[in-house]
């Protein structure tokens, strides 16, 4: 009797995993889960692909929430599309593969700063974030505008959220425009399209040359050979990185 009691107290103490309505997808096998909870007037996001064990917690007055699954259509043409005094960051941070499409969108009053990113989320070929390893554990850290999540049950999700406290959004661009600076000259935004074009550019180019750099030194380098080789594939991959740096300035 006394060992019954024994295990359901210890039971008890075992802190309750996540309810379902509040996962996102992730691969079954994965030990840790990726989930969306609220407590304490906060939302609690747990992404154990991109920063570990780390916690990023948003208090739920800076949210927005959108379900995706559900959202009316919204007309947004080139002429509509609002140019920004600084680029929108609305990474999606996919927990299953990159090819699958999000359903739930979060969007931040301000922009919220990023936990430390894992390196190997930093580093990895199928992933497109607008910040890196190094910026997100200098002093003033990385910030992003909002994130694209996908949720077991967005609809549930995106309810409980609501209810305590995040608020709900149709349209993007009325959004935008409401929480972020627009630029309403038109020489400006031209100039400003441009430089974020040739900067996405850059940044495209110095991935797939980064991986195929990769790839290929894995080949090339003689396994007993001399140094230089070795030195030159350090030197181009220092230059490739430096180049996606330049990339991200421009488009911002």
């Amino acid at each position: 009797m006394a060992k019954s009691a024994a295990k359901g107290h210890a039971l008890r103490d075992v802190a309750p995993e996540p309810d379902k309505s509040t996962r996102l997808k992730s691969y079954r096998l994965a030990v840790r889960k990726p989930s969306v909870v609220s407590r304490d007037g906060n939302i609690e996001m747990t992404l154990p692909t991109y920063f570990g064990g780390r916690k990023w917690i948003i208090p739920l007055r800076q949210i927005a929430v959108r379900d995706l699954s559900a959202a009316p259509s919204v007309d947004n043409t080139a002429d509509r599309e609002p140019v920004l005094a600084r680029e929108l960051r609305v990474p999606y941070l996919f927990t299953t593969g990159p090819v699958t499409k999000p359903n739930l969108q979060l969007m931040f009053d301000e922009p919220q700063r990023v936990p430390p990113v894992r390196l190997a989320a930093a580093f990895a070929p199928n992933t497109d974030l607008p910040f890196g390893y190094r910026s997100t554990r200098s002093q003033i850290g990385d910030h992003v505008d909002g994130v694209l999540l996908r949720a077991y049950d967005s609809a549930k999700l995106s309810r409980l959220l609501k209810a305590a406290g995040a608020r709900p959004f149709d349209d993007p661009t009325s959004w935008m425009h409401e929480h972020r600076t627009i630029v309403s000259d038109a020489t400006e935004r031209d100039t400003l399209t441009r430089r974020r074009r040739t900067g996405r550019s850059l940044q495209r180019v110095a991935a797939v040359l980064l991986f195929a750099t990769l790839v290929a030194g894995r080949w090339l380098l003689p396994g007993n050979g001399p140094w230089w080789p070795v030195l030159l594939l350090l030197g181009v991959l220092i230059g490739l990185l430096g180049l996606a740096a330049v990339g991200r300035r421009l488009a911002r």
